[in-house]
């Protein structure tokens, strides 16, 4: 058993080890392992071969690629047919439930303006931050948001208040403490939002636009608009 263990630890004769030999990379791997593999009169020509593009490889193999999902996306009166975008009947939504939605949205307005700028928002155009912070603004969902009318070309929208919930395009659907559901059009009326310390007012027109074109589209700061 002593000599069998003898004999397994024993270095490779020189007839083997001499063929061995460490490369790179796998190109010089295999140019060495051609040369020492094929005919002298062979031998001369493996780097020349090499050097040739190979057609087939200019050709990505199709089979490989995943095969994307082709099916088609819902019609919108589809989805008003399969109630996606319906509203629960009045008196089955209480303002008092969407309360802790609405301290959801303040969190998250949070950490979207930062803490310095949450409470202390620019008030000078001036300011190198009064750019920013109304990008921000902009941009942000309102989902769960309190807003009121301030001012309005139809008198008996003013004075509307109440907790956002649906934005669309051209609306905002709001539920009032008397918890009823109203639809306010964003272009015809200034709107005031609270942020616990701090109240903003801003034009309805600037967020007639969807939400999720909102947060990619560049807005322009200065705009005045006539209601």
């Amino acid at each position: 058993m002593a000599q069998t263990n003898q004999s397994i630890c024993l270095t490779l004769p020189k007839s083997i080890t001499k063929q061995i030999s460490t490369c790179e990379n796998s190109e010089h791997y295999v140019t060495n392992f051609l040369q020492n593999a094929l005919p002298s009169t062979d031998s001369g020509s493996v780097a020349d071969e090499l050097r040739k593009s190979l057609v087939l490889v200019k050709h990505k193999n199709k089979w490989n690629k995943r095969s994307r999902c082709k099916g088609k996306l819902l019609t919108s009166r589809k989805r008003m047919q399969l109630g996606l975008r319906k509203i629960i009947s009045k008196g089955d939504l209480k303002y008092t439930d969407l309360l802790p939605l609405h301290q959801l949205w303040l969190n998250y307005m949070q950490q979207v303006l930062g803490t310095k700028f949450f409470t202390n928002i620019p008030k000078d155009p001036t300011d190198s931050n009064w750019e920013n912070v109304n990008q921000h603004l902009v941009k942000a969902d309102f989902h769960g948001a309190k807003i009121s009318v301030v001012g309005s070309k139809c008198p008996t929208l003013v004075g509307l208040k109440g907790i956002v919930i649906q934005d669309t395009k051209n609306t905002f659907r709001i539920c009032g403490k008397d918890n009823i559901v109203r639809t306010i059009p964003k272009d015809v009326v200034i709107m005031k939002i609270d942020l616990t310390t701090v109240c903003l007012e801003f034009f309805g027109k600037d967020l007639s636009i969807r939400p999720t074109e909102r947060t990619i589209k560049k807005f322009k700061c200065g705009r005045i608009y006539e209601l």
